[in-house]
């Protein structure tokens, strides 16, 4: 599994990289997607990096003088997905419980008026 820092770095690099190809990443413009996450040193990027790498969830050709060359692979690309999709489905879920809560109030409110209207 992945850590948060390790997924917001995998998120970026997703957005970085196009679908199956290698792209030259410099460390300055990977801080500057991480807005967050100013702080970073190289040594923690060069280890979120290298973890990433060992997951199979990236590919590194290089990584010289704040300089990489990486790519996503499809299993990074899947996590992030699964990601979205729950996400839309936690969304959805926390909706209809409040959609359904919302109803089932104005239900009991009519039908305990109905029977005080009618048993009056």
């Amino acid at each position: 599994m992945l850590d948060r820092k390790s997924f917001k770095v995998l998120k970026v690099l997703n957005s970085m990289c196009e679908e199956g190809t290698y792209k030259v990443i410099d460390y300055d413009s990977l801080i500057e997607k991480l807005s967050s996450e100013k702080k970073s040193s190289k040594l923690s990027v060069d280890q979120i990096l290298e973890h990433l790498k060992l997951g199979q969830y990236i590919d590194i050709k290089y990584a010289e003088n704040n300089t990489y060359c990486l790519s996503v692979l499809p299993k990074g690309r899947m996590i992030i997905e699964e990601s979205v999709n729950a996400a839309k489905t936690q969304r959805r879920s926390s909706l209809m419980l409040v959609l359904t809560a919302l109803f089932s109030g104005i239900m009991a409110f009519i039908g305990a008026f109905l029977a005080i209207y009618l048993f009056k």
